[in-house]
């Protein structure tokens, strides 16, 4: 059984709009300081729940008993980003210490690599 990957316009501009917003973090990480970092972190660690939680509701079956409006589906995906946001700061998922950890060594202070 081949299962291929949606090719929607929804699909696609959900994907563009994930990468513009990873686009934007990396901008605005050049700042410098740490406490900018750690905030850059846990945006990101967010996003990357955010884009978890829209692959898993792609999977579910779409009922179109009742379809649904614009403003039902943009409330939808404002209600999945506060998902995500509440999921990034409250599950310990560790995955922004990671990311200011392997970051910070490179920020103005940080530790230098002779090696």
């Amino acid at each position: 059984m081949d299962i291929e990957p949606p090719q929607n316009g929804k699909v696609l501009y959900e994907e563009n709009r994930m990468v513009n917003q990873a686009a934007s973090l990396a901008r605005r990480s050049n700042a410098g300081s740490q406490d900018e970092l750690r905030a850059l972190s846990g945006e990101f660690e967010a996003l990357f729940v955010k884009i978890m939680l829209d692959s898993m509701r792609d999977t579910l079956n779409n009922d179109n008993l009742i379809p649904k409006n614009a403003g039902e589906k943009l409330f939808e995906d404002r209600l999945y980003d506060e998902y995500a946001k509440v999921i990034s700061k409250t599950a310990n998922l560790d995955i922004a210490e990671m990311i200011y950890t392997q970051f910070s060594d490179h920020l103005p202070g940080g530790k230098i690599d002779i090696g």
